[in-house]
């Protein structure tokens, strides 16, 4: 059976129920997690008082990566995700090598259930920081169960949260600020020199482009070709306030030195009154976690319930309950966040894996964007956001410049002994797309519509 036979067209689904507000909350509570909080410090340590204008260049850096995302999304809509693009644009192998490999995406879920608990004891030390993650991680697990209507409804209200704690911050910051954030010429703006701007640039960087998941919810967006590329580009001001904002207050507030690798509790401190600070604490760094937890939950099910229809996993695996969700899937992706959490496990290594494993996995976004105007030429044509395909082109070539640096800078912060492992893993994936899209169960569904 060649690959054409095993392409399986299956009819657009209806639309769903989620709109332009619902996705804005899945895009902001997707990208921002508790790194707006905890890697200030950090980069202050690395570029100082120019640590605001990192925080810019990191996201204009995250646009770069995921430009292509805004012209797909606004001439296709996607069922699954990167899935979709890969295994719609890229072809049926490529297909496989991302679905195994994104198996081990769920890890990341005990890393928000842990950071959680460590802020709430910091709040309340009585409290069992790693009983307060489980239960967290359990909540959002039934509140998953039902359906991602009911998920996007609370995910609404905790990003509204969200925003409120992190626009108080800045608020009620300003009037105190008494470093001279914005003086270029000040030897402590680029205290590191180009070398320390640029690496807080990338330490950034992973914590600006996560609002492009929202191009997993097509199925279920009442308008997805309008209203998905509209929240992703909403989502980039308030990113700009938001990030630049925090930024220039923590840096500005205190001195530097009481800065350098710290969260920003202490600046929240001098900052707000009692009241508003524990406010801030559950709001800001809480708040983002939980947001990212909870669509992360629903985001993970998604390509691999298409995989599961796809064959390269056991289709019942897929099966559903009545509120439309995967259980099993969604069980297991909250067993994968569960377990290290229960067992107390060091999983910074396995994250720095799954990191240099993203960015080899981004050269197949890549020749798969370049794909488009070739495999869909009569709906990119009709995209509200249609250019010529040489300038198409150009662009994508600059996502995957973007692409090229990123993966040097995670190559750089590997040891060998993990790089090795790392492309082991990446072999391995290789080897089961080209070996399991041979099996006749494997069919690819169109998850890719140009309704």
């Amino acid at each position: 059976m060649n690959a054409n036979e095993k392409v399986k067209h299956v009819p657009a689904p209806p639309p769903g129920k989620l709109g332009k507000a619902e996705l804005y909350s899945l895009s902001i509570g997707q990208v921002i997690g508790a790194g707006i909080i905890t890697l200030i410090g950090p980069a202050v340590a690395l570029t100082g008082q120019s640590t605001w204008l990192a925080y810019l260049a990191a996201i204009l850096l995250g646009f770069l990566l995921i430009m292509p995302i805004l012209f797909l999304t606004s001439t296709l809509r996607l069922g699954g995700g990167y899935y979709s693009i890969i295994a719609g644009l890229a072809g049926i192998k490529p297909a496989g090598m991302y679905a195994v490999a994104f198996l081990t995406q769920p890890l990341t879920m005990s890393l928000f259930g842990v950071s959680i608990g460590v802020y709430a004891e910091s709040l309340w030390p009585s409290l069992n920081g790693q009983l307060v993650g489980i239960a967290f991680l359990t909540f959002f697990f039934i509140v998953n169960l039902f359906g991602v209507n009911i998920m996007a409804k609370v995910q609404k209200w905790m990003t509204v949260l969200l925003l409120a704690a992190l626009l108080l911050f800045i608020f009620c910051g300003i009037p105190k600020i008494e470093n001279p954030v914005f003086a270029i010429s000040s030897p402590g703006f680029f205290s590191n020199g180009a070398s320390g701007f640029i690496a807080a640039v990338y330490l950034f960087s992973y914590s600006t482009y996560g609002y492009a998941l929202t191009m997993s919810y097509g199925k279920d967006s009442k308008n997805a070709k309008r209203d998905i590329p509209w929240a992703i580009i909403a989502s980039i001001p308030t990113l700009i306030l938001l990030y630049c904002g925090v930024a220039i207050v923590g840096t500005g507030v205190l001195p530097l030195d009481a800065v350098v690798n710290k969260p920003l509790t202490d600046a929240a401190q001098v900052i707000l009154s009692k009241p508003l600070f524990v406010f801030f604490m559950i709001g800001g760094p809480i708040m983002a976690l939980m947001t990212t937890m909870n669509s992360s939950m629903a985001y993970y099910a998604i390509p691999i319930q298409q995989s599961c229809e796809d064959g390269w996993f056991p289709k019942s695996f897929a099966s559903k309950n009545r509120y439309g969700v995967s259980w099993k899937i969604m069980t297991v992706i909250y067993l994968v966040g569960l377990i290290p959490l229960v067992l107390g496990f060091d999983i910074s290594t396995i994250t720095k894996n799954i990191m240099l494993l993203n960015s080899v996995l981004s050269f197949l976004y890549s020749y798969a964007y370049y794909q488009l105007p070739k495999k869909y030429p009569e709906a990119w044509a009709k995209s509200k956001l249609h250019m010529s395909n040489g300038a198409y082109y150009v662009m994508v070539t600059i996502s995957l410049l973007a692409y090229v640096t990123v993966f040097i800078d995670s190559m750089r912060s590997l040891t060998p002994v993990i790089a090795i492992v790392s492309i082991a893993v990446i072999a391995a994936c290789m080897i089961f797309g080209f070996v399991r899209s041979k099996n006749p169960n494997v069919q690819v569904e169109t998850s890719m519509w140009e309704e």
